[in-house]
């Protein structure tokens, strides 16, 4: 009788599971994402867009020009410019910017969830998986959502939403797969300790720029009510009014936030809208464009404004201090927070036209500038007063140890 020959036992593939790992695995399963994010997107615009056109009686556009004003809308919201005939329309509300951010970040963070991702390198993967195909879907819709009257920019379109799918994408797949930690720990000790103390300076701008700008709008709700009926909207208009300044919210406590740091901003070619100077012009009817100041401050209460940003420097300082003691993370906050807030001041402007309105909102330059320096003023203030202390602290218990 002949033995059977035994066969050696072939080894188990992995579950499909731990395949999702591989480079074309993640880079696929960023494609449902994308078309998810994408689709939501432009139903999230077209539903009050298309509700407000078949409510205004007075419109005499189609709805092909209905369904073009979707599509320009949404593309507004990843930064692309609209070359109309009376100029470039570039302006952004900052809260529009936040409907596709959170849209493409709850996409990223589902396909995270599904799919093994592990490490940073996956993570990537998957998040460029979602943006590659999101951002030239984009650049479809740009070349599609031309008109007689108006034409995207696909370049900025490319660009805009590029950057937005990944800062989106990125920040879902590192919530999914749980990889916050494993990034921080990526990051350089000296950046990583000054984050959350320019963090920590940046919110404080702007929730005081925030308080400044509804402050000020409840001081000049007369004037907000005549800039709002200055083109008789009607019902139908008003509540796009309405939702135009909701959207607007973000910006407007950006822009405080730079008429604190001191360059303030402009609302049209030659104007000026700082604490030191204010220099006026025809403004568009829009009304949260009343809370902007009539006249410049007096010195003494300008630079009592200026106090602010120094005092954002001192709690980065202090918070620096209680994280670990080191200067150099107290002095690094200054130049983080200035570079961020630069980014939010040329996001936050943009042209509204041609003429006089083709230069609007903050120059990004000149408030991360001042923010950097104001900051890291405070900081190095704070830091100098805690130094001192703790001499004489030291100076004080060693005197003291001998008689002990």
């Amino acid at each position: 009788m002949t033995d059977t020959v035994s066969r050696p036992a072939r080894p188990a593939r992995p579950p499909s599971r731990s395949r999702a790992g591989s480079r074309p695995g993640l880079l696929r399963a960023g494609l449902p994402a994308a078309a998810w994010a994408l689709g939501a997107g432009l139903v999230a615009v077209a539903v009050p867009v298309l509700l407000v056109w078949a409510a205004d009686s007075r419109s005499g556009a189609g709805v092909g020009a209905a369904v073009g004003m979707v599509a320009q809308i949404w593309l507004l919201a990843h930064g692309t410019g609209l070359a109309a005939t009376g100029g470039i329309i570039g302006l952004v509300p900052l809260g529009l910017f936040a409907l596709p951010l959170l849209l493409l970040e709850r996409a990223a963070r589902h396909a995270a969830s599904q799919h093994e991702v592990t490490a940073i390198p996956d993570a990537a993967r998957l998040a460029a998986g979602v943006a590659g195909p999101y951002a030239l879907a984009v650049t479809v819709v740009a070349g599609l959502a031309r008109s007689a009257h108006v034409e995207p920019a696909a370049a900025q379109a490319l660009v805009g939403a590029s950057v937005i799918a990944l800062i989106g994408a990125g920040t879902g797949v590192l919530r999914g797969a749980q990889l916050g930690p494993a990034l921080r720990a990526a990051i350089p000790t000296r950046v990583g300790g000054a984050l959350a103390p320019a963090a920590a300076a940046l919110l404080t701008l702007l929730g005081a720029g925030a308080l400044l700008a509804g402050g000020s709008l409840v001081l000049h709700l007369g004037e907000a009510a005549d800039l709002a009926a200055a083109s008789s909207p009607g019902v139908v208009g008003g509540f796009g009014l309405l939702l135009l300044g909701l959207l607007m919210v973000p910006t407007a406590a950006v822009w405080g936030a730079c008429y604190l740091a001191g360059p303030g901003l402009a609302v049209g070619v030659g104007t000026a809208f700082g604490p030191f100077g204010v220099t006026t012009g025809p403004l568009p009817a829009v009304p949260l464009l009343a809370a902007l100041p009539a006249a410049s401050l007096p010195i003494g209460m300008g630079l009592l404004v200026l106090a602010i940003p120094l005092l954002a420097g001192v709690i980065a300082g202090r918070l620096a201090g209680r994280r670990n003691g080191r200067l150099s993370d107290a002095l690094l906050a200054g130049p983080l927070a200035g570079a961020a807030f630069a980014l939010l001041a040329v996001v936050s402007g943009g042209p509204l036209g041609g003429g006089h309105l083709s230069q609007v909102g903050p120059s990004g330059w000149r408030i991360g500038l001042a923010v950097a320096v104001e900051v890291s003023a405070g900081a190095a203030s704070l830091a100098g007063v805690q130094r001192r202390y703790r001499r004489r602290q030291s100076r004080a218990s060693s005197a003291a140890q001998p008689h002990a």
